[in-house]
């Protein structure tokens, strides 16, 4: 495949270039999301920016390829050295700019992301075209050339998303992790410029000896090509998107998914890209490749959840999630290798025009894939469901090849056949809908066959929310894992919501409140009906919680108080952006630490800040779902810490209130309602606070969990 030992050197330092920039990807989204925020808006604006300035890059590439022939690998030497040295300060750039950025509109959003994205993506999507034409001069086919370099590149980036979740974060932190991305940027360069003699003089003479390829005239015109790429960029995305969305919820977000996610995906797009490689060679049948391909495409994507959820139900989840796994690399692979072949069938093979007129369908594809967070991300999936949105884009796909049928060129018969298949296709999917689909995310989150049908849901861009009936209260689960239960009454119990009625035995009053996280609303309304809480400030990250709520009118009448009010909000964001806001008392039902993401709540840089934004004497009560470093952590920014069942409250006073101070707060609780709920709080108010400080401070075998670091997703399992 690879005569030429340039050409296996060059496809070498290329697959080290994509492993180097998935790296940087998967980084900086995390320390972005830390910094402006997980909430569905800030992920849509960093996931569509990052592929808007490869983009650009693209066109840059295609221009300077163009502007200097005789110097492309020393261009490409230039933007790895670029990429590299960007890469070392990247972490310290995005903690500075989001210092300076503060409390930002959506446009303001989009600035700022885009001044730290724009220069790192546009020399990372450069480097694509100025290969493309350097490999031109050796095989002058464009589709050959792009098939060769897009599979190596992924490749590498498929290693690195495998490596970055499961070994650099596990053994390093991120900024190391960055450091192992820039160094494999300064070991590129420093191989070209080891062998630039021998490289450059094949550069200089490999459009005199190379052949020129049989077909010099493009098969598909231009535009449609560049449509068509557009169109499978986008729908490329936004498959991911939703594979993404029934893996969180299957998995109720393991922080690892996304990188092994990714991983599959991108070694399908490779295997992909080189198969079509023999498609673009002189005998190959390009327009059979593309139209099988498209088909193909469809049926995976379709059938994927209903085959997944079934075998959740009926084998194993575990089994299930290698099963979702082989499927995304499968539907990757049949959408991989679309690109080059597209470019193949709409360029025509004549040497440097062909590398800049593959740019401007590589822009256009990656145009496509920007829209896939902005459209399906944040709209579509709030108006619609998961499985309502793979019906869409496979019909939209559909719909594509339809298009393309009209245009390619092929007798009518087998235009005919394809269009017969697809009516086909068409009619067993309507018929066979209901049955494939049903009860799918009972099967997905319980692994059962005849799991008890939700008696709620509620799909936006923010998750899935499922509600249970029980006897002892209903139960809410969040992206496929327990929530809370609607429930006040202590007695019952059923969701520990004693642990909120302890507030009055941590605190001697807590007149301001700040609760992130509403979830079920449980105990917002317990801790609004506190006599002694003036004001309570709710931030929730997802609006479905609201809508959920006012199903259960006794819990949802606690957003009407007066003194309650309530913030759509990321919960660190927020806190970063309102430093005037002092309390007595911020109160977590943090989600399990183990989850994606959890180290933005749990982490010291985390808790430094909700220091800040106490009040003197001021305590945070939150959730450690039983992991020792949460506590361990909080013992190295607070002076004192105690421990309530599984939730740890920490401050920088001690807490001494005496029996009768707990039992008078305690008594202060509107919801007590006769002499067993009283018995009951006097219990509560004689459970021993002890303080466990000095204890859990000096245990060197637990984690202080840092946004660095992240112990508990990465190196706690």
């Amino acid at each position: 495949m690879l005569r030429s030992p340039s050409l296996r050197y060059i496809a070498f330092l290329f697959l080290v270039s994509g492993f180097s920039a998935l790296i940087y990807q998967v980084v900086w989204q995390r320390t972005l999301f830390a910094t402006f925020g997980i909430d569905s808006e800030s992920v849509t604006v960093i996931v569509s920016l990052f592929m808007f300035g490869l983009g650009i890059g693209a066109l840059a590439g295609g221009y300077l390829q163009q502007r200097f022939p005789r110097h492309l690998l020393r261009l490409f030497l230039l933007l790895e050295v670029g990429i590299g040295a960007f890469g070392l300060v990247s972490l310290e750039l995005i903690w500075l700019v989001s210092a300076a950025a503060g409390d930002t509109t959506t446009r303001e959003l989009v600035l700022w992301v885009y001044l730290i994205l724009a220069i790192p993506t546009l020399m990372m999507g450069a480097t694509l075209p100025i290969l493309v034409a350097w490999l031109q001069g050796y095989l002058r086919n464009i589709g050959q050339s792009v098939g060769l370099l897009y599979a190596v590149n992924t490749i590498g980036s498929a290693i690195a998303a495998w490596c970055t979740v499961e070994l650099l974060f596990v053994y390093l932190g991120q900024q190391a992790t960055v450091l192992v991305a820039a160094a494999c940027n300064f070991a590129t360069a420093a191989l070209i410029v080891h062998a630039s003699r021998r490289l450059v003089r094949e550069d200089l003479a490999a459009v005199e000896v190379a052949p020129l390829a049989v077909r010099t005239a493009p098969l598909l015109p231009y535009p449609l090509v560049a449509a068509t790429l557009l169109a499978i960029g986008y729908i490329s995305l936004s498959q991911e998107i939703l594979w993404f969305r029934m893996l969180g919820f299957m998995t109720a977000n393991r922080p690892d998914v996304f990188g092994l996610m990714l991983a599959a995906f991108l070694v399908g797009i490779a295997g992909g890209a080189l198969h079509s490689r023999r498609a673009c060679a002189p005998d190959g049948k390009p327009v059979d490749y593309l139209v099988r391909a498209l088909f193909l495409a469809i049926a995976v994507f379709y059938l994927a959840l209903p085959v997944v959820a079934a075998t959740s139900a009926h084998l194993d989840k575990d089994v299930s999630t290698v099963v979702a796994y082989i499927a995304i690399a499968a539907l990757a692979f049949f959408t991989g290798g679309i690109l080059p072949m597209l470019m193949h069938l709409g360029i025509a093979e004549h040497g440097k025009d062909a590398a800049r007129a593959m740019s401007w369908l590589y822009f256009a594809n990656i145009a496509g894939a920007t829209l896939g967070p902005l459209v399906t991300g944040f709209i579509l999936l709030d108006l619609f469901s998961l499985e309502a949105n793979i019906a869409i884009l496979s019909a939209l796909t559909a719909l594509l090849l339809l298009a393309l049928l009209a245009a390619l060129p092929k007798e009518r018969a087998y235009k005919l056949r394809a269009v017969a298949l697809m009516a086909l296709m068409a009619a067993g999917a309507w018929a066979l809908h209901g049955g494939l689909y049903a009860g799918h995310l009972e099967r997905l989150q319980f692994g059962k066959p005849d799991h008890p049908r939700f008696a709620y849901t509620h799909q936006n861009r923010s998750g899935i929310i499922t509600v249970e009936t029980d006897p002892r209260g209903d139960i809410m689960y969040g992206n496929g894992i327990y929530d809370g239960r609607y429930n006040l009454d202590l007695l019952r119990n059923s969701n520990r919501i004693d642990r909120t009625y302890m507030i009055a035995s941590l605190h001697r009053k807590p007149a301001r409140v700040l609760e992130i996280g509403l979830s079920t609303g449980s105990w917002a309304k317990v801790i609004a009906d506190h006599r002694a809480v003036e004001s309570l400030t709710i931030v929730e990250i997802n609006r479905g919680y609201v809508d959920a709520m006012q199903r259960y009118p006794e819990i949802a009448g606690v957003l009407k108080d007066p003194k309650v009010r309530l913030h759509i909000d990321d919960g660190r964001r927020w806190l970063r952006d309102h430093p005037a806001e002092k309390f007595d008392l911020i109160v977590m039902n943090t989600t399990y630490y183990w989850r994606s993401n959890a180290t933005n709540l749990l982490s010291v840089e985390f808790l430094e800040l909700a220091r800040q934004r106490l009040k003197p004497g001021g305590v945070i009560y939150y959730n450690a779902t039983g992991s020792r470093d949460v506590v361990h952590t909080a013992a190295h920014v607070f002076k004192h810490v105690t421990l309530f069942s599984n939730f740890v409250a920490a401050g920088d006073a001690p807490f001494d209130l005496s029996y009768e101070e707990r039992r008078t707060n305690l008594m202060q609780f509107g919801l007590v309602q006769d002499a067993r709920h009283r018995a009951e709080l006097e219990r509560l108010a004689s459970v021993p606070l002890l303080e466990v400080h000095d204890s859990i401070s000096r245990r060197r075998e637990l984690w202080k969990i840092t946004d660095d670091n992240m112990a508990v997703e990465f190196k706690v399992r």
